[in-house]
């Protein structure tokens, strides 16, 4: 059974969240009445309160902790390089949680974190678009940031790729290569990235007078089963596309993989440019095109900024920095 948040217990309680805070942490004077109504509504929801608010007070454990979306995905293998590389260096260590994009696990976790005496957190979020989770964050004041999949409106400092260029790039250099009926295998839009990646996409059709196809638009789920799946929708519907472009790395895998079982030529039949630049990317034949993230710098650059944060040497409470992608252009494409 999942742990009462603290909006929850301030609800039946019928004070603020701020109070229920106060009342754990005995930050702020509260009348012996209100403590009751907190106490009796901590009890009657089995409410366990975290230690972090405490811990903030006393001196830094020099320990941050990092939740990450897929361990397993090579993107997400070279941020965390350059998080630990950097933070390291710096004299911290690092507590790492993988949610597998689960949002049940990604609450999990952080309740993991905060009964841990962390500095800080750096977040790539399940992308759900429900954040109400995070609210013991800011309540305890824990410094965040947050990485690649970004929530919308939070007051936390975030770093990202650029992803709406670098979609537009990969769209714009297969309508170069004439292509005019160009497929999208999307991550779910409810993400930051898959929507990005979408917009990029469309402004990349709109710009050059090509009418977005509603068909050619598939939704998944930024994994290999997903790819697979969608690329075989697209040839077994007739789609009639010409040119595929996909999100990211583990997609792609997954479509290569069902276009090889069917013996569908690349790019003869059909031209890729993928999303990222994985390991295997130059391995497969053909060679994939795809858009390369600046991963290890996006590692780097989140590991100061959240020291920064930590130090108080960050005074913006919402900041994003947009690190652009760059083009990696192999015979997938028709180069």
């Amino acid at each position: 059974m999942k742990n009462p948040t603290l909006k929850e217990v301030a609800s039946l309680a019928q004070v603020s969240t701020a109070t229920v805070s106060n009342v754990i942490n005995n930050t702020k004077h509260v009348s012996e009445s209100v403590k009751k109504q907190v106490y009796t509504a901590m009890e009657a929801l089995n409410y366990k309160p975290n230690e972090i608010a405490k811990s903030l007070r006393v001196k830094q454990s020099r320990l941050i902790g990092i939740l990450i979306s897929d361990i397993s995905n090579d993107f997400i293998s070279k941020v965390v390089k350059g998080i630990e590389n950097t933070l390291s260096e710096i004299g911290y260590n690092v507590l790492l949680c993988s949610t597998d994009s689960d949002f049940e696990k990604e609450k999990e976790y952080l309740n993991v974190f905060m009964g841990k005496r962390i500095d800080g957190l750096i977040i790539s979020s399940s992308g759900t678009g429900d954040y109400e989770h995070y609210e013991d964050l800011l309540i305890a004041k824990v410094p965040v940031v947050f990485l690649n999949r970004c929530p919308d409106h939070f007051p936390s400092n975030m770093v990202m790729t650029n992803n709406i260029k670098g979609a537009y790039m990969a769209t714009e250099h297969l309508i170069k290569h004439g292509h005019k009926k160009i497929g999208i295998i999307t991550g779910p839009m409810h993400f930051s990235t898959g929507r990005d990646r979408f917009i990029g996409y469309q402004r990349a059709l709109d710009d050059y007078g090509i009418p977005l196809k509603k068909e050619l638009v598939l939704e998944g789920c930024f994994n290999i089963e997903s790819g697979y799946e969608l690329t075989k929708k697209l040839f077994k519907e007739n789609m009639g596309a010409d040119a595929l472009f996909i999100s990211n790395n583990s997609m792609s895998l997954g479509a290569y993989k069902y276009i090889k079982e069917q013996g569908i030529k690349i790019p003869e039949e059909i031209a890729i440019y993928g999303y990222d630049d994985p390991e295997w990317a130059d391995i497969v034949d053909p060679p994939l095109s795809g858009i390369k993230q600046p991963a290890f710098e996006l590692g780097v650059y989140a590991a100061k900024k959240i020291v920064d944060t930590v130090q108080g040497n960050c005074p913006e409470s919402r900041g994003i920095k947009y690190l652009d992608p760059e083009m990696v252009v192999r015979k997938s494409c028709g180069c």
